[in-house]
């Protein structure tokens, strides 16, 4: 796919924000893991809730910015622009015809925007979807790839028991819909029937309505995480 006059090359992609949150695995999320294990089992309980519902929602937010950063991207770009269907004020128009105002940066505050509007409220897993689309257009999602008892991300994977979706985008949806049953699940951390039905339509997954979580929970999350990141920098360099 040939880059736009307006944006990049593939190679040149803005990913700041994935190498930000690799700092964050190593520094935060390790040191907490490492405290979490001097704790005991009983007393950690809440407290490794917080620190996987901070590390889902970080990873979460890493995604939106990654997003936002390359807003002038194709495809982005191409889907955002078809989106810009209001005229701008004759003032703002006379300031870019006098060189008075950044074009480039008038079409990114505009197109973000639309992507803020649109796509960022879209549903975690759906973001994640269209992040993979943008930095790594030929990585196979959908295809079982992640061994749900370590969180890595293979070639491919033959699921022996499905304790979660296998493919990539399916297990960052089972993540975040554990992290919304801490959130949102009013103290008894059950997944959500909103989640449920959407595990069970989109990949044939009929998740537990009980959610455990545990240091392994977070270390798994984590590799997921630190994987899926070295995916799409492997083809941004």
């Amino acid at each position: 796919m040939s880059a736009s006059p307006l944006s990049n090359s593939r190679n040149d992609m803005n990913t700041a924000r994935l190498t930000q949150f690799i700092g964050f695995l190593d520094q935060e999320i390790a040191s907490a893991v490492t405290e979490l294990t001097s704790i005991g089992e009983s007393s950690r309980r809440h407290l490794q809730k917080l620190v996987y519902t901070n590390l889902v929602d970080r990873f979460d937010s890493t995604v939106d910015h990654a997003l936002l950063d390359n807003v002038l991207e194709d495809p982005l770009l191409s889907q955002g622009i078809k989106s810009l269907d209001q005229p701008l004020p004759e003032g703002e128009n006379l300031m870019l015809l006098a060189g008075l105002a950044d074009p480039r940066q008038k079409l990114t505050d505009r197109l973000q925007a639309v992507l803020r509007n649109d796509v960022l409220r879209n549903r975690h897993a759906k973001k994640v979807r269209k992040l993979c689309e943008l930095m790594a257009p030929i990585e196979k999602l959908d295809p079982p790839r992640v061994n749900p008892a370590t969180g890595e991300i293979t070639l491919k994977f033959k699921p022996q028991q499905k304790t979660a979706p296998c493919g990539i985008q399916g297990y960052a949806d089972w993540l975040y819909s554990r992290r919304n049953a801490v959130v949102h699940g009013g103290g008894s951390v059950k997944m959500l029937n909103n989640d449920r039905e959407q595990l069970k339509n989109l990949y044939k997954f009929d998740a537990s309505q009980s959610v455990k979580l545990s240091i392994g929970s977070i270390n798994t999350a984590t590799t997921f995480y630190r994987d899926l990141i070295a995916m799409l920098q492997k083809h941004t360099k």
